[in-house]
């Protein structure tokens, strides 16, 4: 017997992630988890203190990331074949923590 309670958790929580939307505040936090065959994640942030944590598991995935603020904040995890992540931060601290992971497998 399948368990989908796991998958219906990342949904739930990527769904969240998707309707809160680009938005211009003292402080943006966005969490994006994509578990398919192809993800593709596009993030702006534009405030004074922007985090950003993605997760993609798939075949392909894709990420960018627009962080606009004095504080900015952005991890990624991609874990497929083809990995694509661009990011780009502006502002007083910026700190990334990015781990690239292709494989012919």
């Amino acid at each position: 017997m399948k368990t989908v309670t796991p998958k219906l958790s990342f949904a739930v929580a990527a769904l969240l992630a998707t309707l809160a939307g680009p938005v211009l505040a003292e402080s943006n936090i966005n969490t994006t988890i994509q578990e398919g065959r192809i993800n593709t994640n596009v993030t702006d942030q534009r405030g004074r203190v922007n985090d950003n944590a993605t997760y993609q598991e798939g075949q392909d995935n894709a990420n960018r990331t627009w962080q606009r603020g004095e504080e900015n904040w952005n991890q990624t995890g991609q874990f497929g074949r083809f990995n694509y992540n661009e990011t780009h931060q502006q502002g007083r601290l910026d700190r990334t923590s990015m781990k690239h992971r292709s494989s012919d497998n």
